[in-house]
């Protein structure tokens, strides 16, 4: 490990392989929202975004399953689970399709409380391609590049391209000029 990843903050230490029981019944209050908030930054609907939490959640409460890093886990087989309910088995082979841009993902409680300059962020992030949605996704969730790339199945030079465009395309949408420095939170992301 490059001591410039050693700088970043880590969103979870290694620990020692916890039941999935346990860890599900310990972490659904505080991960769930931020389960379901990570799938609809990556496009999924309100409805796909909370099945597919669920569905991670069943699934770490398989027995016999031990899991080391539960929140990176957490999000990685929820977005699998999302991506099993867009693509038909006849397409397993084809890339993921592009979500329809859905603004009305949100519950009638959040609905209240988005304002129209938070739904205009939503709306430009879902209007990313899908690679540049999901890394800046894991990205607002605090994961580094390395834990991102780990769980995204890539390098962690892909996800810093992916985040760079994304955060390029961003800057472009909201007007802003290319002088503005990138947060880099402390270190490679």
């Amino acid at each position: 490990m490059s001591s410039e990843v050693g700088v970043a903050v880590r969103v979870e230490a290694a620990t020692v392989p916890t039941p999935g029981r346990e860890l599900a019944e310990e972490l659904h209050g505080d991960q769930y929202p931020a389960l379901v908030r990570f799938l609809l930054f990556n496009g999924a609907s309100w409805s796909e975004a909370q099945d597919a939490a669920q569905d991670a959640f069943t699934q770490m409460c398989a027995p016999g399953l031990s899991v080391v890093h539960p929140k990176a886990w957490l999000r990685t087989v929820a977005w699998r689970c999302w991506v099993r309910q867009q693509v038909r088995p006849e397409d397993s082979c084809a890339d993921l399709p592009e979500p329809p841009v859905n603004h009305q993902w949100h519950t009638p409680v959040q609905a209240a409380e988005i304002g129209d300059e938070q739904r205009s962020v939503i709306a430009m992030l879902l209007a990313l391609p899908a690679k540049q949605r999901a890394a800046m996704a894991w990205y607002l969730d605090g994961f580094t590049t390395e834990e991102s790339a780990r769980a995204m199945g890539t390098t962690q030079d892909a996800v810093r391209q992916n985040l760079s465009r994304a955060r390029a395309a961003l800057k472009a949408s909201l007007g802003l000029s290319k002088q503005e420095p990138d947060d880099d939170r402390g270190g490679k992301r």
